[in-house]
């Protein structure tokens, strides 16, 4: 049995980009847990609103336990940092505090869970969303410091993805494992059904006529620092 930890610049994050791997991960019997670097605070609030600006925090911190427990991940820990609002078609940001001191608060959740595989954003960003850079870098700079031996793989890794999903993969990261994640689809579609305040983004950012239509069914990771973590010696539940 494994400890697998994702670090994540936003609430939805580790559901969009890895939640069927994390899906597999939990069925097979491993410890998973979800670091959230901020509550989304800076988000958007739904159409119609499912929340307030000063409510929006609250709201995405409780769509983020549920759509871990869909995932099936054991408890989700979020940091105290708040991410900057953003208008809906604006430059988002990365949030305010030095890198070293970013890295050190990601440091100490290393200390306290002691993961085998950490999961985070790709070196661009995916989209270029200068949080999930920030977000990665820190992860980086976390697993440096940390004494034990840690595997580290960033999502969306590129792999000659179909045209809909360029805009997401980062070129920079070659996939070194390409995931059909359709055994696992059913747990991610309810995982993504969870994020309520997000689904009007998700949709205007896809073109899918439908929240379930949006997800993707293949997932893409860059091994930054191996041994590629398959972890198949452990026995599905059930």
């Amino acid at each position: 049995m494994k400890t697998i930890l994702t670090i994540s610049a936003h609430p939805d994050d580790e559901t969009i980009f890895a939640g069927g791997t994390l899906a597999m991960y939990a069925e097979q019997g491993h410890n998973m847990y979800l670091l959230d670097t901020t509550r989304g605070e800076g988000g958007e609030v739904g159409d119609p609103p499912v929340a307030t600006r000063e409510t929006l925090g609250t709201v995405r911190e409780q769509e983020a336990r549920a759509a871990a427990r869909a995932l099936g991940a054991k408890e989700v820990f979020f940091l105290p940092y708040l991410d900057p609002y953003m208008e809906i078609g604006g430059t988002p940001r990365p949030i305010d505090v030095p890198l070293e001191e970013f890295a050190e608060t990601i440091g100490a959740y290393l200390e306290k869970l002691q993961p085998d595989l950490i999961i985070t954003h790709g070196s661009n960003g995916e989209y270029g969303h200068p949080q999930h850079i920030f977000t990665q870098q820190a992860a980086r700079l976390a697993l440096d410091a940390f004494a034990q031996p840690v595997s580290l793989m960033t999502w969306c890794a590129w792999h000659e993805p179909a045209k809909r999903l360029r805009r997401i993969m980062n070129r920079d990261d070659q996939a070194d494992i390409v995931r059909d994640i359709t055994p696992w689809l059913d747990a991610k579609i309810a995982a993504t059904l969870c994020h309520r305040t997000q689904h009007a983004m998700f949709l205007r950012n896809s073109g899918a006529p439908s929240v379930p239509d949006m997800v993707l069914r293949t997932e893409s990771f860059h091994v930054r620092k191996g041994p590629i973590p398959e972890f198949t010696e452990i026995h599905k539940k059930g």
